[in-house]
């Protein structure tokens, strides 16, 4: 799923954002930001990387100041992803039916939620399992939350690479509504 989302929607991100030139120079860039991603686990420790790559970038510091620090904390794509994997597993191990329309909205509504609630920092998802067990699991929470937890330190790189080096991605888009849909040939031109 990471991979389906870094190569479909980071380059429409990139694209929109940058226009015609927008996914090559992003998939140039892109790369410091996942490493630091990987090896942290933390947003935040991302944040000077991304600020870097957007320089080297051409994408105004003030842009890249506001966008980066909040997307740390804020912009969290990966977790909600990793928070509906993590539901829909626990749910298969307990044989309760992961079906019907009221389900996906609330399964949605707390992966977005727990999400926000996952700072920045290695280990945050624990709240987040914690939210998940008292809300879909309350019963079984002795059993829930350590397979909960284990399922979240595997897929917690990759979640926290979708969210830090997608922060970077996302300066794009901000950029062109500050700077007009141009920005990015301009920056190219200097």
């Amino acid at each position: 799923l990471c991979f389906v989302y870094i190569f479909t929607a980071w380059p429409l991100f990139a694209w929109f954002g940058g226009g015609k030139d927008g996914p090559k120079i992003m998939f140039r860039h892109i790369t410091k930001p996942a490493v630091v991603s990987l090896g942290t686990c933390s947003s935040v420790a991302t944040i000077p990387t991304n600020m870097e790559e957007a320089a080297d970038t051409g994408i105004r510091k003030d842009v890249s100041d506001m966008v980066l620090p909040l997307g740390a904390t804020m912009h969290m794509d990966g977790s909600c992803f990793s928070c509906v994997l993590k539901i829909a597993f626990v749910f298969g191990v307990f044989g309760i039916p992961f079906s019907g329309v009221g389900m996906l909205v609330k399964v949605v509504l707390v992966a977005v939620l727990s999400s926000v609630g996952m700072s920045g920092v290695p280990g945050g998802g624990y709240i987040g399992e914690y939210i998940i067990c008292s809300i879909f699991f309350p019963q079984q929470m002795d059993v829930a939350f350590p397979i909960l937890v284990v399922i979240g330190n595997l897929v917690d790189p990759p979640a926290t690479m979708i969210n830090a080096a997608g922060d970077y991605v996302i300066c794009y888009i901000v950029s062109r509504f500050v700077d007009g849909k141009d920005w990015l040939q301009k920056a190219l031109r200097k």
